[in-house]
């Protein structure tokens, strides 16, 4: 028995990987304070036919630039974005884009990278005042490399209080100490 399945071609690739500019090894942030990161981009079209890639990418040749919309999408109740979600590119073969993002933890605990999320700009095809409906649309796929990257968040103990004394009694004596931390 064969059964034919009909294979979608992929047009574009674009490589995407959102990283910390200064952590080291181990990534640590602390909550509530900006965490500076970039968001890199590369394109390519070896995927396609360069026929194949003008005709879904309604451009007159394959070494043209196409437009593209990048979005950042960030846990709400985890990261607050400081700056652009939603990018628009231009791209031509092997171009590599780079944003500066700046991520703040909003809580302590093992957090997830925003993930990148690349479609191809919508366009309009007509012919003869109607949808063209024999050219296939422009498909695209993104490798984000940054997938399942974590960053633990530490709270920010750079001062406490302490109570010292029996808190049982309605009328115990405590202490309370307020300790600061020395900053960098």
């Amino acid at each position: 028995m064969v059964i034919t399945v009909s294979i979608p071609s992929t047009h574009v690739l674009h490589t995407a990987s959102l990283k910390p500019t200064l952590l080291s090894a181990p990534s640590i942030a602390i909550c509530g304070q900006p965490l500076q990161t970039t968001l890199r981009v590369s394109h390519t079209r070896h995927w396609t036919s360069p026929s194949a890639l003008v005709s879904a990418a309604n451009i007159i040749s394959a070494t043209d630039p196409i437009e593209f919309i990048c979005t950042l999408e960030a846990n709400q109740e985890t990261w607050l974005v400081a700056g652009q979600r939603r990018m628009q590119f231009s791209a031509r073969e092997d171009t590599v884009h780079e944003w500066p993002i700046l991520l703040i933890p909003l809580k302590p605990g093992v957090a997830l990278l925003p993930n990148v999320d690349i479609r191809s700009k919508p366009t309009s095809k007509l012919k003869d005042g109607g949808a063209d409906k024999d050219t296939e649309a422009l498909n695209c796929e993104t490798d984000y490399l940054s997938y399942g990257q974590t960053v633990t968040v530490v709270p920010d103990v750079r001062s406490s209080t302490v109570g010292i004394g029996d808190m049982s009694k309605a009328g115990g004596s405590v202490v309370w100490l307020e300790g600061t931390g020395i900053e960098a």
